[in-house]
């Protein structure tokens, strides 16, 4: 009994190391941080190890290697051991029960052994466990992983050895191995995976938005979400109380910048708190220069993430935007710089139109202030202009010209025209699509 007892659990043994090992490398490679991080919390250690192991690509490429040289080796020992032993088992009964020679008889056992034992390592050593792995990435991961520790110990010299014979070989073919940070996902890699998953329902079109903003958000610079100097509601540093108190009651803002003689010279920034603070403090007594605080200037080159870091280092809202020559280019907000994730932020004081609005399956109003950029994202089309970041600048660059009011321009087969203007500037813009681009927005 023990003749047919001991092979068959080494056999299962074989079997079961193979398919060990197997749910390790899927489940490690398929287990979510966020549920690890959630164990790990909780105190469970073997969660803590899995998620040392997720963060540091070293200790990720060894966990990795020790689950593929197990299979190797439990692979090669089930075929080189099993096949021998369960081939005798098989070839006594069939030379008796049959006339077969002993040749005929041993490769009919043979392959009878071989189909045998891969029926059973791959269903039980690769398939179920990793069907396990994939379903149960996390809960595998934590259950396996003292086992695997052990292993990577064992096999610590031989995957060492393997991993740097495995480098060698990518060197003398010209692929020099990947460093640790060229493993993390890139920006284009995370935008598909979120894009995947919106269309999985795991996200909303919202939420895909602002993930998507956010990936931009390093990408553009002050200059290209600034209020324009055109459109930037100042005070001059000899208003009164009363002119300082009318502008606060017609303007929705909360801040303002202060200028002395024109508005490249800004000398300070006034909050409307500050102002009533003041008169509430000293009546009859109004000093402008009491009330302003000093101004944070920055250029209009400025990354949106460097600003962010700005403004919280300063601990201001609002900042004036410097040109190249020194020169006020406009002003940009906290508010600016969360609504280019979040989208357009309208509060009950907001009079103004939304930067881009449907009429039709062929007709858009947008202000001229919408960066082209967006306006090429809202069509799903390639737009862009060699001398201008807006809409409204578009129009100018194309007319080389100050527009007025009915004035066109075709450009990427679409038609603009001028609705308003505010002194120099387009502020209301047409734009007419052609059929072909008109019926792909309408999808």
């Amino acid at each position: 009994m023990s003749e047919i007892l001991f092979p068959l659990a080494v056999v299962a043994l074989l079997i079961l190391l193979n398919g060990l090992f197997v749910a390790a490398e899927f489940g490690i490679a398929s287990a979510p941080r966020t549920r690890l991080q959630q164990y790990a919390e909780e105190g469970v250690a073997a969660a803590r190890r899995a998620l040392d192991i997720l963060r540091t690509p070293r200790k990720l490429n060894r966990y990795i290697s020790t689950a593929q040289i197990g299979i190797t080796i439990a692979s090669l020992g089930l075929g080189m051991y099993g096949e021998h032993t369960v081939a005798e088992w098989i070839v006594h009964p069939l030379e008796e029960v049959s006339s077969l020679s002993s040749t005929a008889a041993h490769a009919i056992a043979t392959i009878l052994a071989v189909g045998l034992l891969t029926y059973l390592h791959v269903v039980f050593g690769e398939m179920a466990p990793k069907s396990l792995a994939l379903q149960h990435p996390v809960e595998t991961t934590i259950r396996i992983e003292r086992p695997m520790a052990i292993s990577e110990r064992l096999f610590l010299p031989l995957t060492v050895f393997l991993n740097w014979a495995g480098d060698m070989i990518l060197r003398l073919i010209g692929l020099p191995p990947v460093s640790p940070a060229e493993r993390l996902a890139s920006s284009a890699e995370l935008a598909y995976i979120v894009e995947e998953s919106t269309a999985r329902g795991l996200l909303d079109q919202t939420e895909q938005t602002y993930i998507e903003n956010i990936f931009d958000f390093h990408e553009r610079t002050v200059a290209q979400v600034m209020t324009p100097r055109s459109r930037m509601v100042a005070i001059p540093i000899t208003a009164d109380e009363r002119e300082v108190l009318e502008t606060l009651t017609r303007q929705p803002h909360s801040r303002y910048p202060v200028y002395e003689g024109d508005r490249d010279h800004i000398v300070g920034v006034l909050h409307a708190k500050d102002v009533a603070r003041h008169i509430v403090n000293l009546p009859g007594a109004f000093d402008l220069r009491a009330c302003m605080r000093p101004p944070l200037f920055v250029p209009e080159t400025l990354s949106l993430e460097a600003m962010l870091q700005r403004f919280r280092r300063e601990h201001v809202q609002i900042a004036i935007v410097l040109d190249e020559f020194g020169g006020t280019a406009g002003l940009v907000t906290m508010e600016d710089l969360v609504e280019e994730i979040v989208g357009e932020i309208q509060d009950e004081f907001d009079v103004e139109p939304a930067p881009l609005e449907v009429l039709d399956a062929r007709h858009l109003r947008v202000r001229g202030d919408l960066l082209v950029e967006e306006l090429a994202q809202h069509l799903g089309l390639e737009i862009e202009h060699p001398e201008a970041e807006t809409v409204g600048g578009l129009i100018m660059a194309e007319l080389g010209a100050v527009p007025s009011t009915g004035d066109q321009v075709r450009y990427a087969n679409m038609i603009f025209t001028v609705e308003q203007m505010q002194g120099m500037a387009v502020t209301s813009v047409l734009v007419e699509l052609p059929p072909k681009e008109a019926e792909g927005d309408k999808r």
